[in-house]
C-alpha cells in the first residue's frame, strides 16, 4: 500500500512541475489559428490591457510572430516603430515536414509582470512573483519523459527589461 501512495504522491508531484500539460502539447504542433488562440489566452493573463496587432512570418529565420500591443499604443506609433518595447510577443518556429507545415511554440516575450503569469500558469505552478526574479534557479522547468525544457529568462539590453519564455525542447 505504501508503495502505490509513494507512486501516486511521484506522479502528482512530477506533474505539479509543470501546471498544464495538456496546454504545452498543444502548443508543441499547431497551426496559425490555434497559434492565434493560444496566443489570445496567453496574453489574456497579462497586466495590461493589449490588443491583437498582427502576425508577422520571417521566411528568413522561419518564424511566426504575433504581436500584441498596449491598448492605448495607435497603429501610427507602431508603424514608426517608436512603441515597439511596449508590445507583447508570441513566437512560433515554422516546422516544414514533407508537404505539410506547422507551428511550434519557441518564445513568449514583454515586461516581466506581463510574462511572469503565463509562467506561472502554464509552466511553473509553484513560481513566486518576486523570487522568480532573484532566483535563477526558479526559472526552468523540463521533463525528459514529456521532452519538454522551458526557461524564462531576462533580456540583455537593461534599458529595455524585456522576458522571455523560451521553449529550450
Amino acid at each position: 500500500m505504501k508503495a502505490i501512495l509513494s507512486t501516486a504522491l511521484f506522479c502528482f508531484c512530477s506533474l505539479a512541475l509543470a501546471q498544464d500539460v495538456s496546454f504545452i502539447n498543444s502548443i508543441s504542433k499547431t497551426d496559425r489559428d490555434k497559434a492565434r488562440a493560444s496566443s489570445d489566452k496567453i496574453v489574456s493573463l497579462t497586466t495590461l490591457s493589449y490588443r491583437f496587432y498582427k502576425a508577422v512570418e520571417q521566411v528568413s529565420d522561419s518564424t511566426y510572430t504575433i504581436i500584441y500591443a498596449p491598448a492605448e499604443t495607435s497603429d501610427v506609433d507602431l508603424e514608426s516603430k517608436a512603441e515597439w518595447e511596449k508590445c507583447f510577443y508570441v513566437d512560433f518556429k515554422l516546422e516544414n515536414t514533407g508537404t505539410a507545415s506547422s507551428l511550434k511554440f519557441h518564445t513568449i516575450r514583454g515586461k516581466y509582470l506581463d510574462v511572469f503569469p503565463a509562467w506561472k500558469k502554464y509552466f511553473k505552478e509553484k513560481a513566486h512573483l518576486e523570487y522568480t526574479i532573484t532566483d535563477p534557479s526558479s526559472r526552468e522547468v523540463a521533463d525528459s519523459n514529456k521532452r519538454f525544457h522551458f526557461i524564462l529568462e531576462e533580456g540583455n539590453n537593461p534599458k529595455i527589461p524585456i522576458w522571455s519564455i523560451v521553449n529550450k525542447s
